[in-house]
């Protein structure tokens, strides 16, 4: 896996750990022990950071991001005469509390999405590694020199895991050690049931290429599964789109109408277009989710 040196979002790079992280490590104590489980998310991302120093740098990332934040809505607020001082005062304090917040988790989750984004790209790339693996060990080559070979293609972090297995038994560790240990590091839980049925097949003797068969069915079997539930959810996400890019925004207009006609509800130019931000941002969110359900299957 490549070193990662800058966090997304993040405003100071990792290597600030050791200097800032360092200096505030009191405050990313108490940051952290609402996240314990960052310790393990970073270690499956390969940063070996103190998760207390990653956590003060997420603080004081996520206090400069609300700050900046409540600065602009301060503006905003300051061109608005119909709200009074103390109303305007507990906005901006929500503004700076939500946002600080929000940042914050996202800063502590952030890792996790890595280490989930890196294990999809080991799953999508793992089918064609094993039928490389297969092609070669039924032609008769070595195991260990198919996993060279493997490590040495263009397989992604899959290359980068099989690349790691195959340095580490040319400086004396045992091949099955080696394969084992590439199941326990790994987030992608294909890759771990592949590694283990590997070293069950070689260590009870059975056919490899058997063995390999299986595998590669099983993952094409998975890939169809995902392809099948994603087109009918997809279904569902396209409904839930329409309801919120026409029929809503509709009906919400037309229900504001008749109460204004009746005075209960008076409507201004800045009531329709809340009205169609709101479901700009409605379908920007689906439009996001849609893209990260889809199951990728190529590069």
């Amino acid at each position: 896996m490549p070193e990662i040196t800058k966090i997304p979002l993040l405003l100071f790079p990792l290597s600030a750990c050791q200097t800032i992280g360092a200096r505030f490590r009191s405050v990313g104590v108490r940051v952290f022990s609402f996240y314990p489980s960052l310790r393990y998310d970073l270690r499956n991302i390969n940063v070996e950071y103190a998760p207390e120093n990653y956590s003060a740098l997420a603080f004081f990332s996520a206090l400069i991001y609300s700050i900046v934040f409540t600065a602009i809505i301060g503006v905003f607020l300051s061109f608005s005469h119909g709200l009074t001082l103390p109303l305007k005062v507990v906005i901006a304090f929500f503004a700076f509390l939500f946002s600080f917040l929000f940042m914050l988790t996202l800063h502590l989750l952030y890792p996790k999405l890595i280490a989930a984004n890196i294990a999809s790209q080991i799953d999508r790339e793992l089918i064609f590694a094993m039928r490389d693996m297969l092609i070669q060990i039924s032609s008769g080559v070595p195991l260990f020199t198919v996993i060279e070979n493997i490590g040495s293609s263009d397989y992604g972090f899959v290359s980068e895991e099989f690349k790691k297995v195959a340095n580490k038994v040319k400086a004396g560790s045992p091949l099955l050690d080696e394969i084992e240990a590439m199941a326990i590091r790994t987030n992608s839980t294909h890759l771990k049931r592949t590694s283990w049925q590997l070293v069950t097949a070689i260590r009870s003797g059975a056919n490899l290429t058997n063995t390999l068969k299986g595998i590669v069915k099983n993952l094409v079997d998975y890939q169809f599964s995902l392809s099948k539930s994603f087109t009918a959810e997809l279904n569902f996400i396209i409904l839930v789109f329409l309801l919120v890019a026409a029929v809503l925004p509709t009906i919400g207009t037309t229900v504001l109408v008749i109460f204004s006609v009746f005075g209960k509800f008076p409507i201004s130019s800045e009531v329709f277009l809340g009205i169609i931000f709101l479901s700009f941002l409605g379908q920007i969110a689906i439009i996001g989710y849609i893209r990260t359900k889809r199951p990728t299957f190529f590069a």
